[in-house]
């Protein structure tokens, strides 16, 4: 099969161009730069240059067989407008692309689209009939995610595109720069904060787990929709730092912080961000505290019925792939690490 990914350096798209070559497919990837080319190049896939706000870019793709359209702005501190073109606009020209070259595509989206805090009355879990919750006008990442699958189902109904959309939570692995360098950053002083109990299983997944469900999306060419692909067994607030303690090689003291206190801290944060930087991105401080001390809301039951999705990789052998390659590559982010310390 011939697939053209978008956000091939990225940490799901780079996994995704890896599985996909492994499995020996012809695979093609947009890139902006010569480091990017490099880097896909070096995982297994053909570089073409370009940039996806481009319509002349996707012509790269016109005689692919499959679209697997995963580059987007997750936490750039950047404008709104500059979310629309990246996450939006560019959703719009994957879409018809794929129709212009009879090709499936698959747009990795996100469960933000539910809102930061979703309706959670159906016995505590989100599934894809739950009703869109409101996003603040200052979320652009949450807002852009919304605004593309809208882009998505109504272009792809009037072109005859078949499309799946994957809605994964927050996806931690190996090569990824947002969460996990932050969060082992924060634990210079061996001191974490544990959010609530501590015992509430996080919103997370593993990015293997996701390109497990990229390929059953492959698989089932007569299935499209949405699917949530954001629970795959998970970890606790203390599993995760007892992992990383243990990776590292000294156990890390925690302090418990009330989930409201929590809440109130993220969003001193997020308004000071804002009035330093008006009009750009500052991500969601004030929803973090409820992301770190509430269960994982999200069912992922569809895409176990439908597209038989199957998490191959255990969350907590996913957790410590993840801090053992962070520890590999950046030594210094916890400079009190014991290298014979790992279990």
């Amino acid at each position: 099969m011939r697939v053209f990914v978008t956000g091939g350096t990225g940490l799901v798209g780079s996994h995704v161009i890896a599985r996909l070559a492994e499995n020996g497919h012809t695979v093609r990837a947009l890139v902006r730069s010569v480091v990017a080319r490099h880097t896909v190049e070096t995982l297994g896939a053909a570089a073409t240059d370009g940039v996806v706000e481009d319509q002349r870019s996707w012509e790269a793709a016109q005689d692919c067989d499959l679209i697997i359209h995963a580059a987007a702005m997750v936490v750039t501190p950047d404008t709104w407008q500059r979310y629309r073109e990246i996450n939006v606009e560019a959703t719009r020209l994957a879409v018809r692309t794929a129709a212009a070259s009879g090709a499936r595509l698959i747009l990795l989206s996100s469960v933000a689209v539910y809102g930061r805090r979703p309706d959670e009355a159906r016995s505590g879990t989100v599934d894809e009939e739950a009703p869109f919750g409101p996003i603040a006008s200052s979320d652009f990442y949450a807002r852009s995610k919304r605004e593309a699958e809208a882009v998505l189902w109504r272009e792809a109904r009037r072109l005859g595109v078949s499309a799946i959309a994957l809605r994964p939570c927050v996806i931690y692995g190996e090569r990824e720069r947002l969460f996990m360098t932050k969060l082992l950053g924060a634990l210079r002083f061996r001191i974490a904060p544990i959010v609530g109990s501590g015992r509430n299983t996080l919103s997370m997944i593993y990015v293997g787990n996701v390109v497990n469900a990229i390929e059953r999306a492959i698989a089932r060419p007569d299935v499209t929709g949405a699917f949530n692909v954001a629970n795959d067994g998970g970890f606790t607030q203390r599993a995760l730092y007892d992992v990383i303690g243990s990776e590292a090689g000294r156990r890390i003291r925690t302090l418990p912080v009330p989930i409201s206190a929590a809440v109130a801290a993220g969003h001193v944060w997020q308004l000071a961000h804002q009035l330093a930087r008006p009009g750009r991105y500052t991500g969601v401080g004030s929803a973090s505290g409820h992301f770190l001390g509430r269960d994982n809301p999200f069912s992922s039951a569809k895409a176990h019925d439908i597209l038989g999705w199957q998490p191959q990789t255990d969350p907590q052998i996913g957790l410590r792939r993840t801090v053992r390659w962070f520890l590999d590559q950046y030594p210094a982010l916890l400079p009190w690490r014991i290298e014979s310390g790992r279990e």
